[in-house]
């Protein structure tokens, strides 16, 4: 009997092992505003469309922006866990965003309580307010209001909360570093030893600048138009905010005394229409390795990952464009010779399988002038042969920035000229002003034509930037010479990997 059992035991493991395990069973949820992708259930899905719809409508409530006719919608990935998000980036977070001129997204986790969401909420902030505040802010004010507007909170009832206070932050605002009010104002958070305490006192100041029902964050803009108009930080902080000791001494009261928030019955106009879509197991694949591709940074596994997905008998046009993507990146530098073949043949795959793939049309047409760059004898007809791949992704779709960006940005690549390069780098940034790729080139177009103060202005939103300045202040530096010199400044963008990526850390 024992043998009997023994060998049905070998016997159902081999036949465990010899199928395959399934892939996640991924959904798909199309809002006015969202276009989301989830393993995990229908009602959960539908749950979070809901909750996005809802803060969208808050946030342009509470901050008097009206909503956009057609909005280019930002793609999330909603993960099971944490520990997925952190396998993902490889450091302790539980969710970040990625403004990226080829699509902004963000991913975070689902797991049951409210971090999840209010991780998402912080996420969709900085998104919102790239989109929505035309004026650059400080690195405390970009993620204390992110912080601030996270733990908005709607009742089935109808009813939502706004502003409700942050106990992590609380905590780390009175038992971690101290940072004085000087410092927190000018600097950004790799520039704190205590990360986390950055982001509470960040909170706490927003908090508390928010509070005054009758001001309503009044102060704050008066501070953001002071010093976007060329005041020094810290004199613009003390024309509007008051004595700094004295900020500093009623923050410190503040954080340790009873904090407000605001709470409505009033009706919010949300979206409500939601689509939710099943997708199929090969479909849910391409999902999770798009993901791998744009946010996990082990592109050779990804690659071969992605090659035997496009290989198989179902391979799409899209699964292709992917595996070019990758291909592309992989090959785009020295050590590689830069030899674009196998990205070439992908995309040559994808087109032949769909030909009005637009974005398989982009990247023929930036292969066809990689040349320019790193080539020894470039064709000069492909200058024309990639615009026409760009003008097709163009007329197939208008409003896709990157189409804008590469039209452009070929011209700027020629160092040659066209009459709706402004224009079209113009209608690029208003559609994805969270990209610094297009920030950088609409910049340096309107350098070009002796525009400098409304260049500097457009990269000052990147030098503020929490995470990093992506070299926006030397570039600032270089056109604040050359306007006051009367000289021309040569600038030029091309962000790196590490530059790609903007992530706001929970």
């Amino acid at each position: 009997m024992k043998n009997w059992v023994a060998g049905l035991c070998a016997l159902l493991m081999a036949l465990a092992m010899a199928v395959p395990a399934s892939a996640a069973d991924w959904k798909k949820a199309e809002t006015r505003h969202f276009v989301i992708y989830s393993d995990g259930s229908t009602s959960q899905l539908e749950d979070y469309a809901i909750q996005l719809e809802k803060f969208d409508a808050l946030l342009r409530l509470v901050f008097g922006r009206p909503a956009s006719e057609q909005p280019i919608r930002l793609r999330i990935y909603l993960l099971r866990s944490m520990g997925q998000v952190e396998d993902l980036r490889g450091r302790n977070i539980a969710g970040f965003y990625s403004p990226r001129v080829e699509g902004s997204y963000a991913v975070s986790n689902r797991e049951a309580n409210d971090r999840g969401l209010r991780t998402l909420f912080h996420e969709y902030a900085h998104h919102f307010m790239f989109n929505n505040f035309g004026i650059p802010a400080p690195a405390w004010f970009v993620e204390g209001f992110a912080e601030y507007v996270s733990t908005a909170e709607f009742k089935s009832n109808g009813e939502w909360i706004f502003g409700y206070p942050q106990k992590d932050r609380a905590y780390s605002v009175n038992n971690g570093q101290k940072i004085p009010i000087e410092a927190l104002l000018t600097s950004d958070v790799s520039e704190i030893r205590d990360g986390g305490a950055f982001y509470g006192w960040s909170w706490a100041l927003t908090h508390m600048l928010y509070s005054d029902p009758k001001k309503r964050g009044d102060q704050i803009q008066a501070y953001l138009r002071e010093i976007n108009s060329g005041t020094e930080n810290l004199e613009a902080a003390r024309k509007h905010f008051g004595d700094l000791d004295e900020l500093e001494s009623n923050l410190r009261r503040y954080v340790r005394g009873s904090m407000g928030y605001s709470k409505s019955d009033l009706t919010l106009a949300y979206a409500q229409d939601i689509r939710i879509t099943d997708l199929s197991s090969y479909e849910g694949e391409l999902v999770e390795l798009t993901l791998e591709r744009i946010a996990r940074y082990e592109p050779e596994a990804t690659r071969d990952k992605l090659r035997s997905l496009a290989e198989r008998g179902e391979g799409t046009a899209e699964s292709w464009y992917q595996l070019a993507e990758i291909e592309f990146a992989l090959n785009h530098k020295e050590e590689a010779g830069y030899d674009f073949s196998a990205a070439e043949a992908a995309v040559d795959r994808a087109l032949a399988l769909d030909g009005n793939h637009v974005r398989a049309n982009l990247l023929k047409g930036r292969l066809l002038l990689e040349p320019f760059d790193h080539g020894d004898d470039p064709d000069p007809a492909n200058w024309a042969a990639a615009r026409e791949f760009i003008g097709k992704a163009n007329r197939l779709d208008p409003a896709d920035p990157l189409a804008l960006y590469d039209f452009a940005n070929s011209y700027l690549r020629e160092g040659a000229s066209h009459p709706q390069m402004t224009d079209a780098l113009k209608m690029a940034f208003s559609l994805a002003p969270e990209a610094a790729e297009v920030r950088f080139a609409y910049a340096t177009q309107l350098a070009r034509e002796g525009r400098y103060d409304d260049a500097i202005f457009l990269l000052k939103v990147l030098a503020n930037n929490p995470h990093g300045d992506r070299g926006a202040k030397a570039v600032i530096e270089a056109l604040t010479k050359a306007r006051d010199s009367g000289g021309v400044a040569s600038i030029r963008f091309e962000p790196s990997e590490e530059e790609d990526e903007s992530t706001g850390d929970e």
